[in-house]
């Protein structure tokens, strides 16, 4: 099994993170101590990492599409002037459609993915051509048509078969560099596109870390100018709320992409012990959540039914703690958590009950002994991090456990350092008792 640390040094609230993430790393410090910006960055190195071939044929196909889209709307204008019967513009939705579907064939590889967009947008600039040059004459006066050529980016001229001609070649010389471009950028795996893409696919508008780095078996993936592969970590799950569970079509990246795995089945081959662990969830649950499909309006929805069938309510409505151990239970079914994944969590002990923060920490122990799945998880609970240690230790994964407690840096920072506490985690109950000094402090006066 790899091993992997995380890196991440002078960047908001953290000083320096040095994360070892062998099987279940638990983070522990107040509220503002960079926590949550930890595993964010952490996601977006994964899946940019592992995404960054698909990320950048995406925005290929974005260029592309846009592209076509832009003929269209020419064309259309041109049949408004030229022939109002005409539908001839709508040559162009079939290829708009397949430059669409295209990014959901992931099946096919992307050499011949790339071939397909090419010929369908080089498809679109004939018709276009086929378009203009049998109506750009037909007596549409010349503001109009400057209009439309500056449009297509096309010169204004007297002369309407140079105008057409030059259109061709513009079109086609954008097609190939885009794709040359593609071809290149997808073998160089460049650092700055890397961060590129993730500012981009993530909508970051903060500056950039300029110290962050995962390694995998002491190989560094973030190198001076290029991106490497990782080779056995694939995905990245992060859960900041149990609330992001029977939400979907929000603005929250990782609400919505959550919700996509817990309403898409990526595999129906469990392993035995992943179906024994789903038991386990829903006889804790009373019941389980399900995927109900609606045939005729084509809506999914994820609801919450009893054991005995006799509750049956969207999954919206139950309580917050049954949401924690719903999205375990989705995303084991589903068929994603397994040795080539990392689940992280924010504060999954904030709506348990302190019996089910031990059953949700010895789970927890559970995927990770027994499918390998790793777990970074952020908490301010005692009993939550008690319970792991503890189980890790009878279930003989202790030597894979972390604990990290965050420390100011100095008296009088802002920012924070990681400390590695190994096994011993005396140091984070420590940090807990300040809770209890706050009580002392504004509670009873002394000898009452």
């Amino acid at each position: 099994m790899s091993k992997y640390r995380y890196l991440l040094r002078d960047y908001h609230a953290i000083k320096e993170a040095d994360i070892a993430l062998d099987g279940i790393t638990v983070l522990s410090g107040i509220n503002g101590c960079g926590k949550s910006t930890l595993s964010r960055w952490l996601y977006y190195i994964i899946c940019g990492t592992v995404d960054f071939e698909s990320n950048l044929f995406n925005s290929y196909i974005d260029k592309l599409a846009s592209l076509t889209h832009r003929m269209q709307f020419a064309c259309r204008d041109l049949v408004l002037l030229t022939n109002r019967e005409s539908n001839e513009y709508e040559r162009f939705n079939p290829i708009i459609s397949d430059l669409d579907k295209i990014k959901s064939l992931t099946y096919i590889p992307t050499e011949k993915r790339i071939d397909f967009a090419k010929e369908l947008s080089l498809k679109a600039m004939l018709i276009t051509k086929e378009m203009l040059t049998r109506n750009i004459s037909k007596g549409i006066n010349n503001v109009r048509k400057n209009r439309i050529l500056a449009f297509l980016n096309i010169s204004s001229t007297d002369d309407d078969k140079q105008a057409v001609e030059e259109f061709k070649a513009k079109t086609e010389r954008y097609i190939n560099q885009r794709t040359e471009n593609l071809h290149k950028e997808i073998r160089q795996r460049s650092k700055d596109t890397f961060f590129k893409l993730i500012r981009e696919n993530y909508n970051i508008a903060e500056e950039l870390p300029a110290q962050i780095q995962l390694i995998e078996d002491d190989v560094n993936i973030i190198e001076s100018d290029h991106i490497s592969t990782l080779f056995n970590l694939r995905s990245a799950i992060y859960v900041d709320t149990p609330m992001s569970v029977s939400m979907n079509d929000t603005e929250n990246f990782f609400w919505d992409t959550l919700h996509g795995m817990l309403t898409d089945k990526k595999s129906n081959d469990l392993p035995t012990e992943a179906k024994k662990l789903l038991l386990r969830i829903k006889n804790l649950l009373g019941g389980e959540a399900i995927l109900s499909e609606d045939d005729i309006i084509e809506d999914k929805s994820l609801r919450y039914v009893s054991s005995d069938k006799k509750i049956n309510i969207d999954l919206s409505e139950v309580a917050t703690g049954f949401k924690t151990f719903s999205y375990l239970q989705l995303l084991l079914e589903n068929g994603y958590l397994n040795d080539e994944t990392l689940l992280m969590i924010d504060e999954p002990e904030a709506h348990l009950h302190p019996q089910w923060i031990v059953e949700f920490a010895r789970l927890l122990v559970l995927m990770n002994k027994n499918l390998g799945l790793k777990v970074m998880l952020a908490s301010h609970n005692p009993d939550m991090v008690a319970a792991i240690h503890e189980i890790a230790g009878k279930e003989g994964i202790l030597n894979n456990t972390n604990f990290y407690v965050a420390q100011p840096s100095s008296p009088d920072s802002h920012q924070f350092v990681y400390k590695d506490l190994k096994h011993d985690i005396g140091e984070i109950f420590a940090s807990f008792n300040l809770a209890i000094d706050k009580i002392n402090l504004y509670g009873r006066p002394a000898g009452l």
